[in-house]
């Protein structure tokens, strides 16, 4: 396998971000989780993430095997959870996804050690998410690797039994 680094999306790699999130939507689905649907992540989204250099894809020479955006964007559900620290200072992963055909291989970990590197570098408090509770895959992904679960919200964009996320955090 080609070595792996993790950079900044640009305009040119859309199509290929499109096509990875759109593979694991996918996978996802055949797995019965319905976490992400035709509104959200979408191009607009990308394109948007990666104008505001807030969109992070971990490739090879060839393809792009993963992506995350990190801001400091917490959404308004989020101000009902029970954080640590209401008044700190946090990075706030969203749309996180390595492709399926690489899951399992490590390279989300490598992707979320960089994230806390950043953040950590930075002068972050710590970093905070949403992760759908029907994806046990990847509450334990974020569980096994330090992350506490704070609380609970409800998007009624979602389909009533596809709503609930679990909110995380990881203080520094």
């Amino acid at each position: 396998m080609e070595k792996e680094q993790i950079s900044l999306a640009k305009t040119g790699d859309l199509a290929r971000i499109e096509r990875l999130f759109q593979d694991c939507k996918e996978a996802l689905q055949q797995k019965g989780i319905y976490q992400w649907d035709d509104e959200y992540p979408n191009k607009e989204y990308f394109a948007h993430t990666i104008n505001e250099k807030e969109m992070f894809i971990l490739h090879n020479e060839s393809e792009i095997l993963g992506a995350m955006v990190l801001n400091e964007w917490e959404i308004a559900e989020w101000d009902a959870v029970d954080w640590s620290n209401k008044n700190g200072n946090y990075l706030v992963l969203h749309s996180f996804c390595t492709h399926p055909t690489v899951q399992g291989k490590g390279l989300g970990g490598i992707m979320l050690q960089f994230a806390e590197k950043m953040a950590k570098e930075q002068g972050y408090d710590g970093i905070r998410l949403d992760a759908y509770s029907g994806n046990k895959g990847s509450l334990g992904f974020y569980e096994k690797r330090g992350y506490n679960k704070t609380g609970e919200v409800f998007f009624s964009s979602k389909p009533a039994e596809h709503g609930t996320y679990f909110c995380y955090e990881k203080l520094f």
